[in-house]
């Protein structure tokens, strides 16, 4: 999935002849705290609620007092993992998106971005998840854990790797497709690999379900 698969179509960007008070206007409207400002096609900079407030009258023209705006973006081609790093990384709402020649094309916000990787992650999947945790990196083998998921008739549907703070440990987190993962827990555990957690379909469908379906009101989609 990349960058220009989530662009949210329906939230327009700011022009230059437009005035602080439209700015407010449309924030407002659709609950954002950053909109993009544009000249023609070309990605000029973000506006947020506080430059427009500097204002001394909020029907001057954006163009006349916002010249060197904080200039954040994503390339069209990126994927939504470099999408979530620089989102991690900003304090805006919303990530404008452009192409090689530095045109608009869009924005995404985050609301949008947490929606499609929701969905990317087969959250809303049914299946089980287990957390194995690792010494060290060099013990993380993909294909060693693949055959022991396979070889309990399930597959995996999404796969995370991490470092955890308290411990300095590194932990993999799998999502498989089966409601009934015991067994596979015990394999894991056979081949010495030290399982930290694991939630069933019995313990966690309802948990995870409710869960999906709040983030998704919440995002209003």
């Amino acid at each position: 999935m990349l960058a220009k698969d989530i662009i949210s179509e329906n939230i327009p960007p700011l022009k230059i002849k437009d005035t602080g008070a439209k700015a407010i206007e449309w924030m407002y409207e659709f609950k954002l705290s950053h909109l993009p400002l544009v000249d023609h096609q070309n990605y000029i900079g973000l506006v947020s609620e506080e430059d427009i407030l500097d204002f001394n009258d909020t029907h001057e023209q954006l163009g006349k007092f916002l010249k060197n705006l904080y200039k954040p973006f994503v390339k069209d081609t990126e994927h939504i993992y470099e999408v979530l790093r620089v989102a991690a990384n900003l304090k805006t709402t919303v990530i404008p998106v452009i192409d090689n020649e530095q045109h608009y094309l869009g924005l995404i916000t985050l609301q949008s971005l947490l929606y499609n990787f929701a969905k990317m992650s087969s959250i809303s999947e049914p299946g089980g998840v287990i957390i194995i945790e690792l010494n060290n990196k060099t013990d993380y083998v993909l294909s060693d854990i693949a055959r022991i998921v396979e070889g309990n008739d399930a597959h995996i549907l999404s796969l995370y790797f991490n470092v955890e703070a308290d411990s300095g440990k590194h932990a993999v987190t799998i999502k498989v497709d089966s409601t009934e993962i015991k067994h596979i827990v015990a394999t894991f555990e056979r081949y010495q690999y030290q399982v930290k957690a694991y939630f069933q379909e019995s313990d966690m469908v309802e948990i995870i379900k409710d869960r999906y379906d709040s983030l998704m009101n919440y995002l209003n989609i």
